[in-house]
């Protein structure tokens, strides 16, 4: 009896201080949070953050759809193709049902990630069962990550949530538990649905930890070679990483199959030593690379502490070396410098547990107060003063990036000016706006705010965020290169024009854009030169594009194969200005007869096409040049249809020609051929799995009544 007790109070003090410190975590956590903002109706602002705010508002525009077109950024978009939808489903899906209004659920959605972090760290490592008090150490260690002030876009910590890395952060901690049931799955010869369901999560939240998912389980099979069971280990994850790609196809498959219709960046390599081990984490660095020199000492430490050793090795190797990649290798900095600290987690709480035994041995149970009071009690102001005193000190601006962000544009001091910009444009005749970028719109709440014109004046604009998702936005930034003196240059190792407004005022004329917001004199005295005034309102000048529409007949061409280049080709093509004769990207030889018997040789009729309908999925116009080439300014993918006409063919820059055979043709955007395998793949998984756990399920059902009804009699 008394041996029960004296284990039941064993188990209830290690609870109970956990609880406690757990408790702690989550005060401080929440005490920085400005709440009262983050439930107010305005619009999030802040960085990369605040052109977020359009596809939240895009989302729940298009639900229950989890993905499709937009005509709002880059001369159309395939919206959320590329980026991953989860989050903003999540915002879509309670703004429907008229629970949480879809500005409110978005500002919360990005506080996801950095609330749980802690406790999805303490998760990992109890699921590796590691002993008290290492799983909550590790959750106390993990605010050191967050208020990380070191650097702001890369991800995990709170100024890149703020920047709009919000949905890394919670793909960033789901990693830490995945990779923790991952072990114990492959140990235990088990838990291969939940992991599959966890990496089919991860996938559609955030894509570097599904790399750092592969990389991490690739490991793991080197590491059954040595332990010579590879093949019991290969079919074990064979499963898990299939069956979460199947799960995931309905989004993955179409991804992968239709990458090359999306903008790549070009990454130089960032390695920085101050960033590798920031001052406010050089102490648990330190204490992760004593531990893991302590544990190759001790076969079961070395065992135990090796899952760990292996996330640091997925972590460091592609951050080292990637250079000249579509991917940047600094993405990969945040697993390394959080695996470290969990490991720090675990020598901290390996020397607590030593002194704890230690304790025990000499005292010999005769003063349990001991163990049982002192050492929880130290361990809990040490924790206090860890955070609240020694944390709290090297945070700096972070708390004035939460007010920023989350008092949202509308109590900026200069929001007035915004709000008669779009009304005003608001009133204008359908077009897509474009305009000047300046820095000076961070007084605004970001320079990014006039990339939410869509959800004020219901107008497209052409710059956004995914870039990497618009095939157009290349051709977006060398417009506003042209046009613009402090341009964005966003696409990374892109190679851009010099200024010239002449030059970008053809672009804009060619790319169909309507009208052009000027805010410095300089680009309002050459806006004059080539466009029409329409009015001043405040800071800004609205000007009309004239001859720019959406659709006109083409009186040249030129035909080149689609090749794996043909995008560079087209950028040269831009470049260089001979836009009177746009290039046909043709697929293959049967294509290409389609176009030319196509086509009619008569002189176009001027002036004879006339929009009839313009939707965010649709284009309907009428034209009197039958046989003749049209161009369809809008981006090209996979999914558009044409009624009434041949095409659509990709044509340069990166758009869409038609060659109608009837007066009114019609082109719509619907899902494509790989959409269909994946939704197929994903409904097929979802109805195996569905169909397996019931026939288990009654299978164990009539096996127990067997035995019941033999057992009877």
């Amino acid at each position: 009896m008394k041996s029960t007790i004296k284990k039941n109070n064993e188990n209830l003090i290690p609870l109970i201080v956990s609880l406690v410190i757990l408790g702690m975590v989550y005060f401080f956590l929440l005490s920085k949070i400005p709440f009262n903002l983050v439930f107010s109706k305005n619009l999030v602002s802040g960085g990369d953050t605040g052109s977020h705010n359009y596809i939240a508002y895009y989302s729940s525009k298009i639900f229950p759809k989890l993905k499709w077109w937009s005509p709002d950024w880059y001369a159309g978009f395939p919206f959320l193709y590329f980026y991953p939808p989860f989050l903003y489903y999540l915002v879509a899906f309670f703004n429907k049902f008229q629970l949480i209004p879809w500005n409110i659920g978005f500002k919360i959605v990005t506080l996801l990630g950095t609330l749980l972090l802690p406790v999805l760290i303490y998760l990992c490592l109890k699921i590796l069962d590691f002993k008290y008090p290492i799983p909550v150490l590790g959750s106390v260690f993990s605010l050191f990550y967050i208020f990380l002030e070191k650097f702001t876009i890369y991800g995990g910590n709170l100024p890149s949530t703020l920047s709009g890395e919000f949905s890394y952060s919670l793909g960033f901690g789901l990693f830490f538990v995945f990779a923790a049931l991952l072990i114990k799955g492959k140990e235990k010869k088990n838990l291969w649905f939940l992991n599959s369901l966890l990496l089919s999560l991860m996938v559609v939240i955030h894509p570097f930890s599904v790399i750092m998912a592969v990389i991490f389980g690739f490991f793991i099979f080197l590491e059954s070679l040595i332990s010579r069971n590879a093949k019991e280990i290969f079919f074990y994850l064979l499963k898990v990483y299939g069956l979460a790609f199947l799960l995931s196809a309905f989004w993955s498959l179409p991804f992968l199959m239709l990458l090359p219709y999306t903008a790549k960046m070009n990454w130089t390599r960032t390695i920085k030593l101050d960033e590798l081990f920031p001052p406010t984490l050089i102490i648990f660095e330190i204490t992760a690379i004593l531990t893991i020199i302590f544990s190759l000492f001790f076969k079961e430490k070395r065992k135990t502490i090796l899952v760990f050793i292996l996330m640091l090795i997925a972590a460091l190797i592609p951050y080292f070396v990637l250079n000249n990649s579509s991917i940047w290798n600094t993405r990969f900095l945040p697993f390394f410098l959080m695996t470290m600290i969990i490991i720090s987690a675990i020598g901290f709480g390996t020397v607590y547990q030593f002194i704890q035994k230690k304790a025990a041995k000499l005292l010999k149970g005769k003063k349990n107060y001991v163990i049982n009071i002192i050492l929880p009690i130290v361990l809990i102001v040490g924790c206090y003063f860890l955070v609240f005193w020694h944390l709290d000190s090297t945070i700096s601006f972070i708390p004035f990036w939460l007010k920023w962000n989350y008092e949202c544009f509308e109590v900026k001091d200069e929001w007035g000016k915004i709000v008669e910009l779009n009304e005003y444009l608001k009133s204008l005749p359908y077009g897509r706006i474009m305009w000047e970028y300046r820095g000076e719109y961070d007084k605004f709440g970001t320079p990014r705010i006039l990339e939410n014109l869509p959800i004020w004046t219901g107008k497209p604009t052409f710059e956004g965020l995914l870039i990497e998702s618009g095939i157009s936005s290349y051709f977006h930034f060398i417009n506003q290169a042209e046009t613009t003196k402090t341009p964005t240059a966003a696409v990374a190792g892109f190679e851009y024009p010099p200024f010239n407004f002449e030059n970008g005022a053809k672009h804009l004329k060619f790319f169909g854009a309507n009208y052009f917001v000027a805010y410095t004199p300089e680009i309002k005295d050459l806006s004059e030169q080539y466009f029409e005034k329409l009015k001043e309102i405040n800071d800004f000048t609205v000007y009309s594009i004239s001859d720019s529409g959406i659709v006109e007949v083409l009186k040249g061409l030129e035909f080149k194969p689609k090749t794996k280049d043909w995008i560079d080709q087209s950028i040269f093509w831009y470049k260089g200005m001979n836009l009177e004769k746009p290039i046909v990207f043709y697929q293959n030889n049967k294509e290409l007869e389609t176009i030319k018997n196509s086509i009619k040789k008569t002189e176009p009729i001027e002036n004879s096409v006339e929009i009839k309908s313009i939707k965010d999925d649709s284009l309907t116009f009428i034209t009197q040049n039958l046989g003749q080439p049209h161009l369809v300014k809008i981006s090209y993918f996979e999914g558009w249809k044409v009624i009434g006409a041949k095409g659509p063919f990709l044509i340069s820059p990166s758009f869409m020609m038609v060659i109608p055979f009837q007066n009114e043709v019609t082109l719509k955007y619907g899902y494509n051929f790989w959409d269909k395998v994946g939704f197929s793949l994903s409904l097929i998984s979802v109805i195996y799995l569905i169909y397996k756990w019931f026939s288990g399920s009654l299978l164990g059902f009539l096996k127990k009544k067997k035995l019941s009804h033999f057992e009877s009699n």
